[in-house]
């Protein structure tokens, strides 16, 4: 398996992949490392500001290809893995079974609990296929708006329903943490006071973790500023739900959010 490397100022490394597809390394601290994977080569979804969705769909990745990137991350980086995000290239409820296969394998050879490794989905029709499964899910909201949602995600389903899963995601197994539900804030799309109060008043279970992704320019979409993304972590936290800021990691190299392209 062919591949070369990039590394960021800040420690991160993408892994491109002759075949097509890209993982990438993210160190954190005490020595730990979240691998991100990708599950397909391209990405058929067409998310209007990833640039994963621009490039042309080719195949389904196996199960061993993407247990291989686990691998290959361990041996670049000198570190055991600590946790596993499918959130590379491609939406892996579009190729379910090599996700989950690999997922069980990289469970056992890499000694690393269901709980840190996470699926990561555009929230499509294929939505109620993951309700029974072991691992962690994180929910690509974006806007709490349908009429944005369906522009910003093609083929997504309503958020009625993504509210409804999460419900009946955690009512089948004790051993959950959470839903973590994904909200990048662009500028003038989905950072306005109305956005977040529309988002604090949907009826969400509460084991849940939102996490704000710092957004990644894109054509004549832009990143809130910082101080907005602040308020809104400190909004949802009154309503007493977990709330992070994930910080755009290794940007210098598009290996961030929505940058992976090959």
């Amino acid at each position: 398996m062919e591949y070369k490397i990039e590394k960021s100022s800040d420690g991160t490394t993408k892994i491109v992949f002759e075949e097509g597809y890209i993982a990438v390394t993210i160190p954190t601290k005490d020595d730990k490392l979240s691998v991100c994977v990708s599950c397909q080569v391209g990405c058929p979804v067409g998310c209007k500001f990833c640039y994963s969705g621009k490039t042309k769909f080719k195949r389904n990745l196996s199960s061993e290809e993407i247990v291989e990137q686990v691998r290959v991350a361990k041996e670049i980086s000198g570190l055991e893995p600590t946790s596993i995000v499918f959130m590379g290239m491609g939406e892996p409820t579009l190729n379910l079974q090599n996700v989950l296969d690999a997922g069980e394998k990289i469970h056992c050879e890499f000694n690393i609990s269901y709980n840190r490794i996470t699926i990561s989905t555009s929230c499509l029709k294929t939505l109620d296929k993951l309700v029974d499964i072991k691992f962690n899910i994180a929910l690509s909201l974006h806007s709490p708006f349908d009429a944005v949602r369906k522009k910003l995600i093609p083929g997504t389903i309503s958020v009625s329903k993504i509210v409804k899963f999460t419900k009946d995601y955690l009512a089948k197994g004790n051993n959950k943490k959470y839903v973590m539900i994904e909200y990048s804030l662009i500028r003038g799309v989905n950072d306005s006071e109305k956005d977040l109060k529309k988002l604090v008043s949907l009826k969400w279970p509460k084991k849940m973790l939102f996490n704000l992704i710092e957004f990644n320019d894109f054509g004549e979409m832009y990143g809130s500023d910082m101080k907005i993304l602040e308020h809104f972590k400190e909004e949802i936290m009154k309503k007493g739900w977990k709330c992070f800021i994930r910080g755009s990691r290794g940007k210098d190299i598009s290996a961030s959010c929505g940058m992976l392209s090959v």
